[in-house]
């Protein structure tokens, strides 16, 4: 199953690598391919300060967990989603939560569920009839 991975979901991982969320991520790739936009790397970059602290991993260990679950995800250049993609995202995040533009493009582009914690996302989403998002609680279900 194809996933596009929010940045809610690669926090988590971070301040907390033994989670569900960590688990899943990062050892059960079998059942699932993970991609992301490379907008992540930019947002996870920008909040490597505040992820380092509340964290409380010593840092060596912090590079090694952020390598690895860096290393389960495909990036995908936002270039390479289509304008068509970009415009249905566009419409959908527009009074919902217009950060998260890039990763609802990209699963509109691969046809795959977008994973999130964002429980303003996937409420948004779903009312106007979109059914895009994934939670955790689902996705365990489904690996069980």
């Amino acid at each position: 199953m194809n996933l596009v991975v929010d940045t809610n979901i690669v926090f988590s991982t971070l301040l907390n690598p033994h989670s569900a969320i960590g688990e899943i991520l990062m050892n059960i790739q079998d059942d699932f391919t993970f991609f992301a936009p490379e907008l992540l790397k930019e947002e996870l970059k920008r909040y490597e300060p505040k992820i380092a602290v509340y964290s409380k991993l010593r840092p060596q260990d912090l590079i090694k967990i952020e390598s690895l679950v860096l290393s389960a995800i495909n990036f995908v250049s936002e270039e390479l989603i289509s304008e068509h993609s970009w415009h249905q995202a566009i419409a959908l995040t527009k009074d919902v939560d217009e950060d998260d533009t890039p990763f609802v493009a990209l699963g509109i582009e691969l046809d795959a569920k977008l994973w999130t914690g964002d429980k303003i996302l996937s409420k948004g989403l779903a009312k106007k009839g979109v059914n895009l998002t994934i939670t955790t609680a689902d996705l365990k279900k489904i690996v069980k």
